[in-house]
């Protein structure tokens, strides 16, 4: 990576004020995934559960330019993630969504969001970080294969489910 796109992108901790961006980014996402309609979560929510008195998920922001001075910037790159617990291994970094806007892609803005994860990971002595990628994502999938990602779902032969609303409230009443 040249010193030219150090100078046009930083990675920061994400604020209340990019609650906006944040959300646009993952409707973003969600549309890459085939998937424009799934978003449900609104801007209130993202202020409320990731910047009230208990943070449900915490955020990296990826600010650039296409010019090499910093003063006005876009947000084009976002990691939302939460600490987790497995009873079998510990603590873990569960990485919700990565993204980077395409036209963005090959500045080293992700490369960047992973180093910062991954010093996140190490610095609350958790023992891996876990994610999911869409199984046709083949890009995202050698992506992360290169960097040394394991793919549980082959190796482990783990299924990954969901209990909807509705169901829950159906067991929850005891039906």
């Amino acid at each position: 990576m040249s010193s030219n796109s150090l100078n046009r992108f930083r990675v920061r901790p994400a604020e209340p004020r990019d609650c906006t961006e944040i959300l646009r980014l993952i409707k973003e996402l969600a549309a890459f995934e085939n998937m424009p309609n799934a978003v449900k979560v609104t801007e209130t929510d993202l202020l409320r559960d990731g910047f009230g008195s208990r943070p449900f998920f915490q955020c990296l922001i990826a600010e650039a330019n296409k010019d090499d001075a910093m003063q006005e910037t876009d947000i084009v790159g976002f990691a939302m993630y939460y600490y987790t617990y497995d009873p079998w291994i510990g603590k873990l970094l569960y990485l919700e969504d990565f993204y980077v806007m395409d036209e963005y892609r090959g500045w080293g803005i992700g490369t960047e969001l992973l180093k910062r994860l991954s010093q996140a990971t190490i610095e609350t002595n958790c023992s891996c970080m876990h994610f999911l990628v869409v199984v046709w994502n083949k890009p995202s999938i050698e992506y992360y294969m290169r960097r040394g990602a394991s793919d549980l779902s082959t190796e482990e032969g783990w299924h990954l489910f969901r209990f909807d609303k509705e169901n829950l409230v159906r067991m929850a009443s005891g039906d």
